[in-house]
């Protein structure tokens, strides 16, 4: 069995945003979660012996500032010192909400990010889940937006290339909204890495003609030194885990094998379920799981396995839950634990298989040799 890490505090349900009233993105997203890691036995006194705590850090500022503007970080301080003193929330945008100790927990989001990769480097765990809030990849250099504080998943990148000195980095954003933060920053190349360093980018999502955040077409791939390295598989409304499959082994199987990745992060939404209410996809919690069976020989064959997790988007507790357990079970080379009934929508794997794959490889063909 390989060794998996949590990471975990409870600072991440600290960042309270139901103070004034009910928003999707709360503290049981990751109280529930990590009270179903115990049970399976995977987390807390009772947990098997290949899985391992990892406690998060608290992030620097200067690592913060590698991907953030000092704006930004200034208005999360100056709002949190101000949601304490009046006991409240205070908003970014419509959607995101900040508490006392948000700021705080953003840093110990990142920071946690951190810590999975120090304890992968050190050669205590092969792979990481980490139970993080506030989530990060709608954050982009200058706004924190979409439930998002500051993003994790960059401030990931930028720390395998800066302190681990990782030349070739995946990423995997499998949440149903589109990963517009982190496309953002990266668009033209990662900010404040070495040159030589390349980032492999992947965000596969509902079409954003249908959802939040409206961007992130197949026709955005990047641009500069990211050409042909951004890729936006958009899915239409009901899609099931047969598109995602179709999408992994016509497009994100052999690009990655192409480009030989020496760590594959994932942004670990699971807001594509079809218990869901904030989406309109039809994922399963099986579904998760699989998409880490096909990846994990990828990992293993040019990365060490090496690969970590990041959570986002999930907003039905249990679909969430059961969701991660899945993931976290196939990362130690376990089996699925959950399974559901998978409905396959027939009009929306066409469209997958005939249209919307061609069209990408159309795209992407030049730059790829593999597609």
């Amino acid at each position: 069995m390989k060794n998996v890490g949590i990471v975990y505090d409870h600072i991440y349900a600290e960042h309270k945003t139901n103070l004034m009233y009910s928003h999707p993105e709360r503290a049981d997203r990751v109280i529930h979660a990590i009270s179903r890691l115990r049970e399976e036995g995977m987390y807390g006194e009772n947990r098997r012996s290949n899985f391992f705590e990892i406690q998060p850090r608290l992030a620097a500022l200067e690592e913060i500032h590698l991907a953030h503007s000092e704006s930004l970080i200034t208005e999360i301080q100056e709002k949190t010192v101000r949601a304490a003193k009046f006991h409240q929330n205070l908003t970014t945008d419509p959607d995101t909400v900040l508490s006392g100790e948000s700021y705080t927990a953003a840093l110990y989001a990142a920071g946690g990010n951190f810590s999975a990769i120090d304890a992968i480097f050190d050669g205590i765990i092969n792979s990481a889940f980490i139970l993080c809030r506030p989530p990060g990849h709608h954050a982009n250099v200058s706004a924190s937006r979409g439930f998002c504080v500051f993003n994790n998943i960059i401030l990931a990148t930028q720390y395998l290339m800066r302190e681990k000195r990782i030349k070739k980095v995946a990423i995997i954003d499998w949440d149903a909204h589109a990963g517009n933060g982190s496309e953002d920053i990266v668009y033209s190349g990662v900010p404040n890495v070495p040159e030589e360093a390349e980032l492999l980018f992947f965000s596969i999502h509902q079409d954003p003609r249908t959802l939040y955040p409206g961007t992130c077409f197949p026709e955005d791939i990047g641009q500069g030194k990211q050409k042909g390295k951004i890729v936006n598989i958009t899915l239409p409304p009901r899609s099931g885990d047969d598109c995602v499959q179709l999408a992994l082994d016509h497009l994100i199987l052999p690009m990655l094998r192409e480009f030989k990745p020496e760590y594959i992060l994932f942004s670990a939404g699971f807001d594509g379920h079809h218990r869901d209410h904030l989406t309109n996809l039809g994922y399963t919690s099986q579904g998760y799981g699989k998409i880490i069976d096909k990846v994990m020989p990828v990992a293993e064959e040019f990365a060490q396995g090496r690969m970590s997790l990041t959570l986002e988007g999930g907003y039905n507790l249990e679909a969430q839950s059961n969701s991660i357990v899945n993931v976290v079970s196939k990362l130690s080379g376990a089996g699925l634990i959950i399974e559901e009934d998978q409905k396959t929508n027939d009009q929306c794997l066409e469209y997958t298989e005939n249209k919307l794959i061609p069209y990408l490889k159309k795209l992407l063909g030049p730059y790829w040799k593999n597609i």
